[in-house]
């Protein structure tokens, strides 16, 4: 008598139930997109710290064994994102976008009374002040007289011209674009004129021929350190090469809304966070 085979399950259930027990363990997908911006309403300028783009010096705390800031890799002539903690060679420098300037004249206590950023003032202020006495200028500073109009640079506050670049730092090895303040005084100064006449001199083809000046954010520049000297000691400065013309899209319209917030006036920069002293051969070192 003939065995009657048993018929097999059909493929199509068993392929069905996989498909089941697949849509129950798959992890829902997020859109971040849907959701941008949520949860940063409060956010304004003085809620995010803008870093400054600094020249670490021989008595910077970062190179300094003894200081809690200490950091091993840290040397003199380096580059440093002050917020990041992230180091650059001086030599080889990093590339900037200059995205906006501004001329300021920050008003510092001397160290020898505790030091620190006490506000700061603009060109047209700084004229009136000089024309009624409130600044009085002493070996090529400018400094807030006493009472009796003497001024003591170890006791009255110091008013020191600033060059402040807003700029976008290009960071090669993790491909991100940072903001960051470049703050240039005393011997940076004639730096600080310098990128600027580099920028002014560049120049695109409009489309008919003729040439214009594009905007500052629209160049890539190469910022690198170099050994500097005087009679009051030796420090490293800053030194500044045109590298062409921004070409990636979203890094310029990045540089353009840095550019656009700094006019707005709410790129508010922490200068408490900055070293007061301007003059090379300090006891302790200049952020530039």
């Amino acid at each position: 008598m003939a065995t009657t085979k048993k018929p097999s399950a059909p493929a199509p259930v068993v392929v069905a139930a996989k498909k089941a027990a697949a849509l129950v363990t798959t992890k829902p997908k997020i859109v971040y997109a849907e959701d941008a911006g949520a949860g940063m309403a409060g956010i304004d300028a003085d809620s995010v710290a803008i870093p400054f783009l600094a020249v670490l010096q021989k008595m910077s705390p970062q190179c300094d064994p003894d200081s809690p800031e200490y950091m091993a890799k840290a040397k003199p002539g380096m580059l440093i994102n002050t917020v990041t903690k992230e180091l650059f060679d001086g030599k080889d420098g990093v590339t900037i976008v200059p995205c906006n300037f501004a001329r300021k004249f920050l008003r510092w206590t001397p160290r020898e009374k505790g030091g620190g950023f006490k506000g700061e003032l603009n060109i047209t202020e700084v004229h009136a002040l000089r024309a009624n006495g409130g600044l009085i200028e002493q070996d090529n500073r400018l400094y807030v007289p006493d009472d009796h109009g003497n001024v003591n640079p170890k006791v009255n506050d110091k008013v020191a011209d600033t060059r402040v670049h807003y700029v976008l730092v290009l960071n090669a090895r993790s491909g991100m674009a940072q903001q960051a303040v470049l703050s240039l005084a005393s011997t940076q100064i004639k730096k600080s004129k310098q990128l600027n006449s580099l920028i002014r001199g560049v120049e695109v083809d409009r489309g008919d021929g003729t040439k214009v000046n594009p905007a500052s954010y629209a160049n890539l520049v190469r910022i690198s350190t170099v050994p500097e000297q005087n009679d009051q000691g030796s420090w490293s400065g800053v030194a500044f090469a045109l590298e062409g013309l921004v070409e990636d899209a979203a890094t310029y319209q990045m540089a353009k809304a840095f550019s656009r917030l700094v006019d707005s006036g709410r790129a508010v920069v922490n200068f408490d966070a900055a070293d007061g002293e301007d003059e090379p051969g300090a006891p302790k070192a200049r952020r530039f």
